[in-house]
């Protein structure tokens, strides 16, 4: 009797500790979500800026420049009588172009009301926080 209880104290002990081993571990990635969470955040502002960086110069490329030096001109309509049109070969008639977007290229735009990175959940709803 007396053997079976140093046994079943050293089997209690032994626990204690693993459990003791266990809890520590499960701090360290308490921690560490934590810590990930806030670099998941920090990468989300960035790429939101850069986004909105590459959406600028999109719009700005898009635009078309018109330097001091050299006025924008229009061309002049080719005077056409409207009795007899013509067809000049020598002239390109202009295609409708789609809007080529290099953000689009890959995937689709983002909207511009994009719903924000979630926010790191409280410890509390981890379900191995509850001991």
């Amino acid at each position: 009797m007396v053997r079976d209880n140093e046994n079943v104290a050293s089997q209690l002990k032994a626990s204690k500790a693993e459990i003791a081993r266990n809890n520590n571990i499960i701090d360290e990635i308490k921690a560490t979500q934590i810590q990930m969470a806030r670099e998941s955040e920090t990468v989300t502002e960035r790429l939101n800026a850069s986004q909105e960086q590459l959406a600028r110069v999109i719009a700005n490329a898009s635009e078309p420049k018109v330097t001091p030096e050299e006025p924008k001109v229009m061309p002049e309509e080719p005077k056409v009588s409207p009795e007899e049109p013509k067809v000049m070969p020598e002239i390109p008639v202009p295609r409708p172009r789609r809007s080529t977007n290099v953000a689009q290229t890959n995937k689709p735009a983002p909207t511009p009301a994009r719903p924000q990175a979630k926010k790191p959940q409280p410890s509390s709803a981890w379900p191995w926080s509850v001991r």
